[in-house]
């Protein structure tokens, strides 16, 4: 770990100019004797409270925080836009880290203290994404301190908590209550993890990869990706035949998913979402009424896994999630002088203590291994309700069948997310043809060839960021 410590600090003293997002050459932004830091907007005045308790009992810390809530979805973009214009110290999915570090508008961490309490206290699968590549050796860059993952909201009112655990349950309420039974918030690659990353309940068993073995260092290898193995089809199949059901998955309307939710309304008994809808969700169904667990199970039926070897009628999944962190990252563009009291600074904001007091303030669940206790104690001794409590076990809990987004490059990122991928996959479900660049590329969505075909395209669309020229002979084949 010395040997690391002391390699980053060399890089990090070789110059006070740095190469900037867009290639770019700019100074340092001045020292005014004030770290900024951008937080999520549901935290920034705890964390505002948090810096000046800091800052008053540490009087040799030397400068002021001010604490600005962002978006913290959309503010890689805002960074990479102008590193100048952008806090000290911002927070990131941890997804963001990649494209950051690579284009130079992040600074890898080097304080030996922080990097050990990194190490002692996150889960493996989170150290595995906060890493990046810099001159070819790898370095950590992002810090978390908030978990993430998705998990169901349910009206209570018309949803038993039996039939909160099965999209069958769920598909029976509504019918009951002649609705939807279920939506998600959003139809781009990140929501539709729930289907893409399901896992066979038996085993925890699914054959999709994403990304696996990529590698951050400029040209290194994208790794391994599929989506194209036999439980995968049937699970399209089954989602398929769900969405088509007067009773089963929509799309959220117009009006947006809260819409759909409110108990007035009842469009909708169910949606998949984050601890960041938790505050919507509870005001469209009201306290009482808001029940909160993990994502259900399904059983695959004989339709879904026709002409298929390797599933079979009967096989249960459990939705799946992209299971993140949140992570705070420094400016590569803040003045030198304020390098060490920056980490310092992150060192403190996520601590367990300050990740513990968080979750009792603003409802970010802790990063750190084994903070499921903390959140029990507090709902034991009262301090949290049983929405709260359940927003935050239930994201834990989801953690088991998740991973972290793998997006360890801004071009896997890219690749994923804005290369129309999620587009192909919504018409499967809608089962409706998909064209691109003005040809039917994907003509047919119902058959199992045509499914075959939308995930081939999906694959290849994740791998190379275009469609390919033509289809292989015979599917499934390496995209």
């Amino acid at each position: 770990m010395k040997k690391v410590v002391c390699m980053i600090l060399a890089v990090a003293m070789m110059a006070t100019l740095l190469v900037g997002c867009g290639g770019s050459s700019t100074p340092s932004t001045p020292d005014d004797g004030i770290i900024r830091v951008w937080v999520g907007e549901e935290s920034a005045e705890f964390y505002q409270k948090v810096c000046n308790e800091y800052v008053a009992a540490h009087p040799d810390f030397g400068y002021t925080v001010e604490v600005k809530g962002m978006d913290t979805g959309s503010v890689a973009g805002t960074i990479s836009n102008d590193p100048t214009a952008a806090a000290d110290i911002y927070t990131v999915a941890h997804d963001n880290i990649g494209k950051l570090a690579s284009t130079q508008c992040a600074k890898p961490i080097t304080d030996e203290a922080l990097i050990d309490q990194v190490l002692a206290d996150n889960p493996e699968s989170f150290q595995s994404v906060i890493y990046s590549t810099l001159n070819d050796k790898s370095y950590l860059y992002g810090v978390p301190y908030i978990s993430q993952a998705l998990f169901l909201y349910y009206n209570k009112a018309a949803v038993t908590e039996e039939e909160a655990q099965s999209f069958e349950g769920l598909q029976a309420a509504a019918q009951r209550a002649g609705t939807k039974a279920i939506t998600v918030t959003g139809d781009d690659g990140f929501n539709m993890s729930f289907a893409l990353l399901a896992r066979k309940v038996s085993d925890h068993s699914t054959t999709v990869k994403i990304y696996e073995g990529a590698e951050a260092k400029s040209g290194g290898s994208k790794g391994v990706s599929n989506c194209q193995g036999d439980d995968t089809v049937a699970i399209v199949r089954w989602l398929q035949a769900f969405a088509a059901d007067p009773n089963g998955f929509k799309w959220a309307s117009s009006d947006g998913w809260d819409a759909d939710l409110d108990k007035d309304n009842q469009g909708v008994l169910a949606v998949i979402g984050g601890a960041w809808h938790y505050n919507t969700a509870k005001a469209a169904l009201g306290e009482t009424n808001l029940g909160i667990t993990v994502i259900p199970t399904f059983t695959l039926t004989a339709e879904a896994t026709q002409g298929l070897t390797g599933v079979a009628a009967g096989d249960v999944y459990r939705g799946g999630t992209f299971a993140d962190c949140k992570c705070f990252m420094i400016n590569a563009y803040s003045a030198p002088g304020k390098y060490a009291k920056e980490q310092e600074l992150i060192k403190y904001l996520s601590s367990k203590e300050v990740q513990n007091a968080s979750y009792l303030e603003c409802l970010n669940v802790p990063a750190y291994t084994g903070a499921t206790d903390f959140i029990k104690q507090c709902y034991s001794d009262g301090k949290v309700t049983e929405s709260q409590y359940n927003l935050a076990a239930m994201q834990v809990a989801m953690a088991e069948w998740g991973i972290p987004q793998p997006f360890i490059t801004g071009t896997l990122n890219t690749y994923y997310y804005s290369k129309n991928a999620p587009s192909v996959f919504r018409a499967m479900i809608d089962q409706t043809a998909y064209p691109t660049t003005g040809d039917q590329i994907l003509s047919e969505t119902t058959s199992l060839e045509g499914i075959r075909r939308g995930l081939y395209l999906i694959e290849y669309l994740w791998m190379h960021g275009v469609t390919p020229d033509s289809f292989p002979a015979s599917l499934p084949a390496q995209a």
